[in-house]
């Protein structure tokens, strides 16, 4: 199974991730989150968008 990174992004707390760009390797992610110019940035290995429209069903 491939890992996949995701670079999760967002203007602010309260709004929740509004940006997800997934990565094959994790070095690529940690260089577009050091690159992002967003207020709020992480990395996950769990793509939160996809779990967000999970719960929606």
């Amino acid at each position: 199974m491939d890992s996949k990174y995701y670079l999760c992004e967002a203007d602010n707390v309260d709004e929740g991730v509004n940006k997800v760009t997934p990565y094959q390797k994790p070095e690529d992610a940690l260089q577009a989150a050091s690159e992002s110019t967003a207020k709020v940035h992480f990395i996950s290995t769990v793509n939160p968008k996809a779990v967000d429209e999970e719960e929606g069903e």
